[in-house]
């Protein structure tokens, strides 16, 4: 139940980027971070690699609380919860990488990054 809740809610917050995407980084909702505010082409790189992301992230954990209730594997709960905070971070760890390679490449990674 944990991974069909929390897939439901991850998928729509995926639909909801797609649907309405942000226009800039002052917004509530938008992706925002020291990379993704450096250049405005990488703001809306983040915010498509994020949407994408949440979208791919929800599906798979909906697609996995199905398979946990159908298999009634209810009962490992606090392994499931764990996971779902690992999905999540997931989702930000891979947004900051693409974005971090991307700014590499283009030159424009600011200097607190740089090694």
């Amino acid at each position: 139940m944990i991974y069909l809740i929390s897939g439901l809610l991850i998928f729509s917050m995926g639909l909801f980027y797609l649907v309405h995407p942000a226009k800039s980084p002052d917004h509530l909702y938008s992706y925002s971070s020291n990379l993704a505010t450096a250049t405005t082409s990488g703001f809306y790189l983040a915010q498509r690699w994020c949407r994408n992301a949440f979208l791919v992230v929800g599906a798979a954990e909906l697609l996995l609380g199905v398979a946990i209730n159908y298999f009634h594997l209810n009962h490992f709960d606090g392994l499931w919860t764990l996971t779902v905070y690992a999905a999540v971070a997931i989702i930000f760890v891979h947004t900051e990488i693409k974005l971090r390679h991307y700014l590499m490449r283009i030159g424009q990674l600011p200097a607190a990054y740089q090694k």
